[in-house]
């Protein structure tokens, strides 16, 4: 399981930003693009917390979530002279999730996996159980907001996900999913729209 740095000690946090480094994202992809391995495992590290938990979110299975990690940095190893620092509007962090984003659909239009993955997909938090104290109607309004989330329409899931689980801004969003400003902002409105009419 993911540990957050707001859960680590003090020392985990300062060793993990030692690894991760001061250098800028477009440094290290020269450095990558130099076949330096350190700059590739800075980015991994800086990037590992915030896209694992985006593919947990799509895809609602640790090791499902994993794979897709996996494939997508193996697909940013095999693209990465194709990216250039001074064209992507959102920089490396838009373009690793859009690639992420390309590898979740990838995985659900396959014919073998899609029912699996869309009824399983989306989910707000793994099933677990009531800590002790918690109220029976939090635990059913979490369920009630998990279930309208599963049935909001894909772009517009992708854009909510996007924003609270990744952190992304909304020019990032935009660039993530290949489409203008506006369209990210008018589905995360009816995102909300949608939300708020199922949880009444």
């Amino acid at each position: 399981m993911t540990i957050h740095a707001s859960e680590m000690p003090l020392s985990l946090v300062k060793a993990k930003d030692a690894l991760i480094g001061p250098e800028t994202d477009a440094f290290l992809l020269g450095r990558m693009r130099d076949n330096d391995p350190d700059a590739g495992e800075k980015l991994v590290l800086r990037y590992h917390e915030p896209l694992i938990r985006y593919l947990y979110r799509l895809s609602g299975s640790m090791p499902t979530a994993e794979d897709l990690h996996q494939q997508t940095w193996l697909s940013v190893m095999e693209h990465i002279e194709k990216f250039d620092v001074s064209t992507g509007g959102g920089g490396f962090k838009a373009w690793l999730f859009r690639i992420a984003t390309n590898k979740a659909n990838d995985l659900w239009r396959s014919a073998k996996r899609q029912r699996s993955a869309y009824d399983g997909a989306m989910r707000i938090a793994p099933g677990e159980a009531p800590q002790a104290g918690q109220r029976i109607e939090g635990v059913e309004e979490a369920a009630k907001l998990r279930d309208a989330i599963a049935r909001l329409p894909e772009a517009q899931r992708q854009v909510l996900l996007l924003r609270y689980y990744s952190g992304l801004k909304f020019v990032e969003i935009a660039e993530t999913l290949g489409c203008p400003l506006n369209t990210a902002l008018g589905r995360m409105h009816k995102a909300m729209n949608k939300l708020k009419e199922m949880m009444e």
